[in-house]
């Protein structure tokens, strides 16, 4: 791998990834200023989340210095990865990790309880051996340190680790469209329909980046495109934590948006943490069981 072929790209992915890792800390103050009381363990995972991706992106700087600054002009250097570039796969690998914890936790509760587990545990599934793929891969590049090393392990870890990317992405894209649209389909009242579908259409958006550049992730892995796959890997786990940052941030957009100017938010606003659906004068009891349904804390 050349500095020209190779690290071009490289530097051009670490400039976007410092770009979305300066949106991660936006929308962490924004969060900070807007949700002061929202659970401690929320709170809590929010400053996990920017603390992770805070390093993730020194771990990520450290290594294009290493190559493009400390040893420039010293080829031989390309042919060994420094210790900051398993270190960064492995927190993007705990970012990621978290983050579809996340969504599989509030999954969870949106189900009914006849088909909690049926919906998750395929999610659950999906996570765990995504993370267990990524930790190995991970610990590999820590032991081997020559980077013709990584063709050793193609087959066996790099591809099935950017294949699971996408499997626990587009179930939890599914199942949260099908559990909103089920609530909508059910729903009698214009305003809560308006706002289930506006939800959908969050959950499509979510998804639809963090999808296409986990496909491009796998195909650069199976074309042995090693640097591009490591470009779109800066960048996946920034998009993984700005879309939980954006989730818990569009609350209280979307109470505006559900509730009638002059109400108050009820049950159904407070207890769903990607949704917050109102209260109104007419739909009392559609409200209350709107909660114990999407009951999400």
């Amino acid at each position: 791998m050349s500095i020209l072929g190779g690290f071009s790209c490289a530097l051009i992915g670490g400039f976007v990834s410092v770009m979305l890792y300066g949106i991660t800390t936006l929308q962490t103050y924004v969060y900070y200023m807007h949700y002061s009381e929202d659970a401690s363990a929320t709170k809590f995972l929010v400053a996990v989340i920017w603390v992770l991706d805070s390093l993730y992106a020194s771990f990520m700087c450290r290594m294009l210095y290493y190559y493009l600054v400390t040893n420039y002009g010293i080829p031989t250097s390309l042919e060994y990865l420094v210790w900051s570039l398993p270190a960064s796969l492995l927190v993007d690998v705990l970012v990621v990790f978290v983050v579809q914890c996340f969504f599989a936790h509030k999954i969870y509760h949106l189900c009914r309880p006849q088909v909690k587990w049926l919906v998750t545990a395929p999610i659950l599934i999906s996570v765990l051996a995504h993370f267990g793929f990524g930790m190995g891969m991970a610990v590999f590049m820590f032991v081997n340190t020559e980077a013709s090393a990584a063709e050793q392990i193609r087959f066996s870890v790099l591809i099935p680790y950017g294949a699971l990317a996408i499997v626990p992405e587009g179930l939890i894209t599914a199942s949260l469209c099908i559990l909103l649209y089920d609530s909508s389909s059910r729903s009698m009242f214009p305003r809560t329909k308006q706002l289930l579908n506006t939800l959908i259409i969050y959950a499509v958006n979510r998804c639809l980046l963090t999808l296409l550049v986990a496909i491009g992730e796998l195909t650069a892995s199976v074309y042995q495109q090693n640097t591009w796959a490591t470009v779109l890997d800066f960048i996946i786990g920034k998009l993984y934590a700005n879309s939980l940052l954006a989730s818990l941030n569009t609350r209280q957009f979307l109470r505006n948006q559900g509730s009638p100017s002059g109400t108050e938010p009820d049950r159904y606003t407070k207890a769903v943490h990607v949704a917050n659906l109102p209260k109104r004068s007419d739909d009392v009891e559609s409200s209350m069981d709107g909660a114990r349904q999407f009951d999400m804390r």
